[in-house]
């Protein structure tokens, strides 16, 4: 689409035209003079584009008298507005006086010269609540939960599944929940059946898998391991190494990690 460009002669109209009349104004007039439908947006482009300024500061800015709630515009609204919403008072304004005006409006007109209803929004001593004797919004009704039922989504005690983080298998223990004080808890089936055996794993321990498989938890496949021996068996790759050299590397890894220990101590 081709770019409009205004005339030497339209640029000297809006030059002029802006110093004694408002954007809203000005468009109707360019649009009288010159046989167009320029809109607003496109007038007041033009002004920024060409560096038009009115001179007027902005407590000076010129307002149409179509655009300005009046005297009888906000008495209105003053009397009305202690009985109506402001939907109610929306449609009533308009209906009075022939107008067209948005909720949105009258709500800024409302707050920007400061008209209140006189209400609180709570209810008020001796009103009578509209539930009053309903006895609550629904009746009891075959679906309705009952004391003692379990939801249907529940998992039952020492359920499984993989953990989506880490691959090891979680499993619902009698244990309780330090986090939500529930008597039941997911916990990593792994560290449950070591300390089964062997009470709670120490600090700074973990347990770890003979064969380097995270899916079997039987006590026989599982040891208990320093954070640090854990650390080196990974960086050897012990879980993909074959069966036979996994000792060796486990003894590597200890070795390693004493020696470690020592000359940090």
């Amino acid at each position: 689409m081709k770019r409009f460009k205004y005339s030497p002669e339209q640029i000297e109209f809006l030059r002029t035209g802006y110093q004694s009349m408002n954007v809203h104004g000005l468009t109707k007039a360019f649009n009288k003079r010159f046989g167009m439908e320029k809109s607003e947006t496109a007038i007041h482009s033009a002004l920024t584009n060409h560096k038009i300024t009115c001179g007027r500061a902005h407590k000076d800015r010129l307002v149409d008298r179509h655009r300005i709630y009046n005297d009888e515009h906000l008495n209105f609204l003053r009397v009305n507005y202690k009985q109506m919403t402001r939907k109610e008072l929306t449609k009533a304004f308009n209906e009075h006086f022939g107008t067209q005006r948005t909720e949105n409006s009258i709500k800024a007109c409302i707050n920007n010269h400061k008209i209140r209803s006189g209400r609180s929004g709570c209810f008020e001593k001796g009103i009578k609540p509209w539930n009053t004797g309903t006895k609550g919004l629904t009746g009891r009704n075959k679906t309705s939960f009952k004391k003692g039922n379990i939801p249907p989504n529940v998992k039952p005690l020492w359920d499984e599944r993989i953990c989506p983080k880490d691959g090891f298998i979680l499993m619902k223990v009698p244990e309780e929940n330090p986090y939500t004080g529930f008597s039941t808890r997911y916990k990593h089936k792994h560290v449950w059946v070591w300390e089964q055996e062997h009470g709670p794993v120490p600090e700074g321990m973990v347990v770890a898998f003979r064969d380097g498989n995270k899916l079997n938890c039987n006590l026989d496949n599982l040891m208990l391991l320093a954070r640090a021996e854990l650390l080196f068996l990974n960086q050897y790759g012990y879980k993909d190494a074959p069966d036979e050299l996994k000792p060796s590397i486990l003894a590597m890894a200890k070795l390693k990690a004493k020696a470690f220990r020592v000359a940090k101590e």
